[in-house]
């Protein structure tokens, strides 16, 4: 059989979350400055520097892209965070897939419903491109060993055709329920 690898990065946009903590290290920033040059004059510029470097760490390390990886039936899902640090945040085989359709669908409403960890790994840009998967997560290094998790993502428009050679039956593409 064919070897196929395919790859995508998506860049996640910031939501909430992200915004109120960049705005909470701003104003932290700024409490640290009043008090570094109103009661540690000596040590003022220092703190300045040093806060200032340690805020700008922190806020660029709310950039955040996911990297999809298709190899033959497996599917890898990392986190690149700032462009520094790259982290696998997902690893699985077609295979095991328990279902994998579109998140616009009438499957993904039935399969919500069940207690699944929800990972999602997807930029909120538009949901009608993304994908789910369930399936029982059984990854060497997964935090989720052992349990049920549904995955959202986005894939390229090749990857799922291409997974489904391996899992016709619970691969749905589009309309094909």
């Amino acid at each position: 059989m064919d070897n196929t690898f395919m790859e995508k990065i998506v860049r996640k946009r910031k939501d909430s979350k992200d915004h109120l903590m960049i705005a909470g290290l701003i104003l932290l920033y700024i409490v640290l400055l009043f008090v570094a040059f109103v009661f540690l004059r000596e040590f003022g510029l220092f703190i300045a520097f040093g806060g200032g470097w340690g805020v700008w760490w922190l806020i660029s390390g709310t950039n955040k892209e996911y990297e999809y990886s298709v190899t033959d039936h497996f599917v890898d899902i990392d986190c690149i965070i700032a462009q520094r640090k790259r982290q696998r945040v997902f690893a699985g085989s077609a295979k095991e897939f328990e279902i994998c359709a579109r998140v616009n669908s009438d499957l993904f409403r039935e399969y919500s419903k069940g207690s699944h960890k929800l990972l999602n790994y997807a930029p909120a840009d538009d949901p009608s491109k993304n994908y789910f998967i369930v399936l029982k997560n059984n990854a060497k290094k997964a935090k989720t060993k052992g349990e049920t998790v549904m995955v959202i993502f986005e894939p390229d428009d090749r990857m799922i055709p291409s997974l489904k050679k391996y899992n016709p039956s619970r691969i749905k593409i589009d309309g094909n329920f």
